[in-house]
């Protein structure tokens, strides 16, 4: 493993614990209505499934039961030892530790009858698209977020920070365009999760209290909270799912 990549597994183990609150607390149950969508579209179940950089393992407790073997690999050991937590039959699991390039290039051609990764920030070429299907014998699908936005953080983070406003959709794009420079044919699904939740003033100013000053922060108060401690806030998300029959 060379020293970059040691950096970035470093960068993952310490943030595992972060992750995996975040996931935890999450409002979107992005796991229940993809599973539903696969049964229903005879994706699952499935021999030999594949979750590539599968993180803290999220979609474990929500597919395993439809597979005989789930295998999650990540380059983060951390992530990996939260994802042994997640409740299902262990017996079944196979924990892999280990660089995406690298295990990709050590897999057998139609290795895994379903080859999935969701929010994998190491699929970045056409090459590794080639990979993904090359290791598949039946299907590939690629998760996403694609928006997320809402009436309060949203407009603020805008406001302030729009260079670090980034276009979620772009990556799926990207992946679009490469599948059609192939010419493989692909499906994709939506799901859309439409939230509401009660935010304190107190919890919008700690959010933004490194980032804004104080006087600005006030203004900002006042303007979305008025004289109130607390607001609804409504926030659309959309994942998306591409997927393909090997080819």
């Amino acid at each position: 493993m060379d020293e970059s990549t040691k950096e970035l597994e470093k960068y993952w183990d310490e943030f595992s614990q972060e992750y995996e609150e975040i996931q935890n607390e999450s409002l979107v149950n992005i796991g229940q209505e993809l599973r539903e969508f696969l049964l229903a579209e005879k994706l699952l179940p499935a021999r030999d499934f594949l979750d590539l950089a599968g993180g803290t393992g999220k979609y474990i407790p929500h597919f395993s039961d439809f597979t005989d073997k789930y295998n999650i690999v990540d380059l983060s050991a951390k992530m990996l030892d939260f994802a042994q937590n997640k409740k299902t039959d262990a017996s079944k699991i196979a924990f892999i530790h280990q660089e995406q390039a690298e295990f990709l290039e050590q897999s057998e051609k139609d290795a895994y009858d379903f080859v999935f990764t969701a929010m994998n920030p190491a699929l970045d070429s056409k090459e590794a698209l080639i990979e993904l299907n090359r290791i598949s014998q039946r299907n590939v699908g690629i998760l996403r977020l694609i928006f997320d936005e809402d009436n309060l953080f949203s407009q603020v983070e805008q406001l302030y920070f729009p260079a670090q406003e980034q276009h979620k959709e772009a990556q799926m794009l990207l992946y679009k365009a490469w599948l059609e420079e192939l010419n493989w044919e692909y499906k994709s699904k939506t799901f859309r999760f439409f939230l509401s939740e009660s935010i304190s003033s107190q919890f919008f100013s700690d959010y933004f209290s490194d980032e804004i000053s104080n006087d600005e922060l006030e203004a900002l108060k006042q303007l979305f909270f008025k004289e109130n401690e607390n607001r609804d806030m409504e926030r659309l998300v959309i994942f998306e799912l591409l997927y393909w029959e090997k080819c």
